[in-house]
């Protein structure tokens, strides 16, 4: 049995520092998770690195501002600050196509530095016969309770939904191609 001078708290109480964006109060963070710095130095240094960048108009005047005074604001901020002063950076992407649908996208804009949509782009529908696969038809349901060996049916029929979509699938293609043979070189 440990003596109690030899027993570590459970709690203990700790000092952390969390950046968040002046302008859209986004914590300082990598997929959803918030960073806690140890010090200020630390989190100025990370911030720096990262592409944030000082808010130096929202700070007092002055030269030498002290670290838990200044302003920061995330890369998205920033960038959205950038082109409401300078203008956007338009950028053209590469026409597009999705085979899953068939839908083809061409033209439009978006901002190379804020990511804005400046103009969409020219959607074109496939034609009526394009085989697009339904992702509605591997829905299997079974009640637990009144089937309980449904687990193993419903993984075994799965499977041959998935074989049948498949053969399906590829039956339409063919017969998509048949009836468009320009398709082959565009469309798989």
């Amino acid at each position: 049995m440990p003596t109690p001078d030899t027993v570590r708290p459970t709690f203990i109480t700790a000092t952390c520092v969390l950046a968040v964006c002046l302008d859209c109060a986004t914590p300082f963070g990598y997929d959803d998770s918030d960073i806690h710095f140890a010090t200020l130095q630390a989190a100025r240094r990370a911030l720096e690195e990262s592409g944030w960048s000082r808010a130096r108009d929202a700070e007092p005047p002055g030269l030498d501002v002290p670290a838990d005074v200044e302003r920061w604001r995330c890369r998205d901020c920033t960038a959205v600050r950038a082109c409401a002063a300078f203008g956007h950076q338009p950028y053209t992407p590469q026409p597009w196509f999705d085979p899953h649908t068939g839908v083809h996208f061409q033209g439009g804009q978006i901002c190379e530095r804020c990511s804005a949509c400046l103009a969409k782009p020219i959607r074109q529908d496939p034609p009526a016969d394009y085989p697009v696969p339904n992702p509605l038809a591997r829905h299997l349901y079974w009640d637990r309770v009144g089937l309980p060996e449904g687990a193993d049916l419903a993984t075994a029929v799965a499977v041959l939904i998935d074989q049948a979509n498949t053969v399906g699938q590829l039956e339409r293609w063919d017969a998509y191609l048949t009836a468009h043979p320009d398709a082959a070189l565009r469309d798989r």
